[in-house]
């Protein structure tokens, strides 16, 4: 394993990028070359201006590792880059295919609180026997069965997503919660004591958001 990986991944916290704060602060003097979302890179580009290379990352995970693969080739051994995710990087995100792809030593990754520890948080819940699932860039769906869970979602239609796939199973929902904005300044959490049908769901949900719910046996659900 090489002393200085020159690639970082980095967790954000809900709250957003900070560029003062380690571990973050410690590679920025150094770095050429900046992957995240587009609320992680626009704190950053007046602070390290035009001459560093930024990649916004959407469903284009591919490219990105491409990038990072040649960068890891062809980089200088005093430049870094650096790519930002929310939460846990290897926990339901980005790092896992970075690290799959990137050869070992080559990377360092520094994890934020993920969204599910912040999400039972709120709830004032122990999460530690609580399944999690996501149907965020997931080619397959989780495989469901009963107990507590907590789904990452795509987006502000994610809430409707996921009922309509645990509905459609056959299970019963109860004792759910729809979490927006963690950490943000528009956070709320309104809470559900059993859905039976889309119908009741909120239509102004925002695209940040998590679901946590009790998953329940039901009469036809699918083996």
């Amino acid at each position: 394993m090489t002393e200085k990986p020159s690639i970082h991944i980095i967790g954000v916290e809900p709250e957003g990028v900070d560029p003062s704060r380690a571990p973050l602060s410690d590679y920025l003097p150094k770095t050429a070359f900046v992957i995240g979302g587009k609320r992680h890179l626009e704190p950053l580009r007046e602070v390290l201006g035009k001459e560093v290379e930024f990649l916004g990352v959407t469903s284009n995970i591919p490219e990105v590792v491409a990038r990072l693969l040649r960068f890891a080739e062809e980089s200088k051994p005093d430049k870094n880059a650096i790519v930002l995710a929310t939460g846990d990087p290897l926990y339901y995100g980005i790092g896992a295919p970075i690290a799959a792809a990137l050869p070992a030593g080559s990377f360092s990754v520094h994890p934020a609180t993920t969204l599910v520890q912040r999400s039972f948080a709120l709830l004032g819940e122990p999460w530690e026997k609580v399944s999690v699932g996501s149907l965020h860039s997931k080619k397959e769906s989780p495989k469901l069965h009963p107990g507590r869970w907590a789904f990452y979602t795509g987006g502000s239609a994610g809430v409707r997503e996921v009922c309509t796939l645990v509905l459609e199973k056959g299970f019963g929902i109860r004792k759910m919660a729809l979490l927006e904005e963690i950490g943000m300044a528009g956070e709320r959490v309104r809470h559900f004591e059993k859905v039976e049908t889309i119908g009741i769901l909120p239509d102004d949900v925002k695209a940040l958001n998590m679901v946590v719910m009790t998953i329940e046996e039901g009469s036809g659900n699918e083996k």
